[in-house]
């Protein structure tokens, strides 16, 4: 009973920061979010991500992201990324082609411009949901509705640092006009960067921190740092402002294989002790050239290769 009552007074906060996904491991699922990632790591890569927030609830929010990029000529990037979004009695799937444009700045940075364009297919259904009316409420209803939208973005890349801004969807679409109040999918905006400090020829320090914002919501800060072992084991911790903190793990599996996992608990003492957890785990193919293998060879030779 307790954790019922806890997840209905959780609602109205569900209803508007669940439009779209946290995401603890955001580093290396950035394409869901900034279509210029398109073809910015890998020739060739795809990845899967689930995460199940506050597992101990019922009914509780939980993701599945899948991403594939490839490199193709002329500097340009295309890419595919599905997001699936359960919350309560809400279900939506968001569905973009990415495409991306590199522009090299100079021989180890440079700046990829990016487009998103597809949409939500968004479902609710409140009608298996139990209440104490021995008559017909007409609050209980089924509805579905595909919402197109757009995004931009932009990621700026150099072996030292990163830089991403990105708004995934550029306007507000209702998800019922038949309700005279409903929800809106409202535009997000992200900002992020880090960079790598490195120790020895072991051990480097890679500190990151991105910045969410939604109209009428608080600004949303994650600040992270891992620590990298020959960048093939990365251990980091993370903060999310008044919300939570995570540890995670990123290790380099084999060449071109990566897989993550990442522990999030509220940092709200009170939220903590109901024992509230939240598990992600993700999964990452790269073939072909990766980004420093290229940026390696254009040293040797003297200049950025050609496509």
């Amino acid at each position: 009973m307790k954790k019922i009552l806890f997840t209905l007074l959780l609602l109205p906060f569900l209803s508007q920061a669940q439009q779209e996904s946290y995401y603890s491991l955001y580093q290396y699922n950035m394409q869901v979010i900034n279509p210029a990632y398109a073809g910015a790591e890998a020739e060739n890569m795809i990845s899967f991500l689930n995460r199940t927030q506050w597992q101990t609830l019922d009914d509780s929010p939980r993701t599945m992201a899948m991403a594939f990029s490839s490199k193709r000529e002329n500097n340009v990037g295309l890419g595919l990324s599905v997001v699936a979004d359960k919350v309560f009695v809400e279900r939506q799937t968001f569905a973009y082609v990415d495409f991306s444009y590199k522009l090299d700045l100079t021989d180890q940075t440079r700046v990829y411009l990016g487009l998103k364009a597809g949409g939500n297919f968004y479902r609710s259904s409140s009608l298996n949901l139990e209440d104490y009316n021995t008559g017909v409420d007409p609050a209980q209803k089924e509805f579905s509705r595909f919402n197109p939208n757009v995004g931009a973005g932009m990621y700026l890349q150099n072996e030292k640092y990163w830089l991403s801004l990105s708004v995934p969807r550029l306007f507000n679409v209702r998800r019922d006009d038949e309700i005279s109040i409903g929800a809106k999918d409202r535009i997000h905006a992200y900002m992020g960067g880090g960079f790598k400090i490195a120790l020895n020829d072991v051990i480097n320090i890679k500190p990151s921190v991105m910045f969410r914002k939604v109209k009428a919501l608080p600004l949303s800060t994650d600040l992270t740092s891992f620590i990298s072992f020959q960048d093939r084991i990365d251990l980091g911790l993370s903060y999310r402002s008044n919300a939570a903190m995570s540890l995670m793990v990123f290790v380099n599996v084999v060449n071109g294989i990566d897989i993550g996992y990442a522990y999030e608990t509220p940092s709200d003492s009170s939220l903590a002790a109901q024992n509230i957890q939240t598990h992600e785990i993700f999964f990452r193919i790269r073939l072909g050239q990766t980004a420093k293998t290229q940026e390696a060879q254009e040293e040797s030779t003297g200049g950025p290769m050609n496509q």
